[in-house]
């Protein structure tokens, strides 16, 4: 179990816990003993508009939208 955050070169190396491809950010998961675990970036997406959903944020359009131009995704608008 990882108790330490990854370091940069390190976190590529590390499979995204979700889908399997090379981890490009980190999580720290409470519910499993803060184990820090590598997630992609199309996953790191999901997970933010998942949690955004999950606490009610209002404009969770607009915000996800300038998420994923900060990690150089498509918007689902095109």
């Amino acid at each position: 179990m990882r108790k330490k955050p990854y370091t940069e070169i390190g976190i590529s190396r590390v499979p995204c816990l979700r889908c399997g491809k090379s981890s490009a950010h980190q999580w720290q998961i409470c519910s499993l003993g803060n184990m820090w675990t590598g997630i992609c970036t199309e996953c790191d997406v999901k997970l933010n508009d998942l949690v955004l959903n999950f606490m009610g944020v209002k404009n969770i359009g607009s915000i996800m939208k300038e998420y994923q131009k900060i990690r150089l995704l498509p918007t689902k608008e095109g």
